[in-house]
């Protein structure tokens, strides 16, 4: 399968299918849909929430959503939210297995993001994935919640937490 355009290696994507098979997974940060579309493969059902005007300071920062839409419109358990995390997240009254953080990537989002995806990940002994760790700005934002903990896996750019 064709995978739309996005930063997500092989490798990762094979990490992220690992760590995602047969889970409930919330994905906070979309893009063009590459994760998602990798995601949706292997996992029960995937909670997709992105803004799709960009990142800040980062290139190709436009209007991603009918790239979006056009990859992922058709997965079947994938439920498409357009919204920024702070808006929607909080409304959800749901554990995921897995919440993937790929978003803003100033240490301060990454720590909103990360803060946000431990409340839905607790109840359920999650796992917390952000994507682009090789940023030093997500190890710090990271960093503040986990207060300087290594991850538990990293593969590429794909670190992965187990929520305690």
């Amino acid at each position: 399968m064709n995978l739309p355009d996005g930063w997500l290696s092989k490798q990762e994507a094979s990490e992220l299918q690992r760590l995602a098979t047969g889970k409930t997974v919330l994905e906070l940060g979309a893009w063009k849909g590459r994760s998602t579309v990798v995601l949706s493969q292997v996992a029960r059902y995937v909670v997709s929430v992105d803004r799709h005007q960009g990142i800040p300071g980062h290139i190709d920062n436009g209007d991603s959503l009918l790239d979006y839409l056009g990859a992922v419109r058709n997965l079947e358990n994938v439920a498409i939210v357009i919204s920024d995390f702070q808006t929607f997240v909080p409304f959800l009254a749901v554990s995921f297995d897995l919440v993937f953080v790929d978003g803003d990537h100033d240490a301060d989002s990454v720590e909103r993001d990360v803060l946000l995806g431990c409340q839905h990940a607790y109840y359920s002994n999650g796992i917390i994935v952000l994507h682009d760790w090789d940023f030093e700005e997500v190890r710090e934002g990271a960093a503040r919640v986990f207060r300087d903990r290594q991850p538990d896996s990293l593969v590429g750019s794909l670190a992965a937490f187990t929520v305690q």
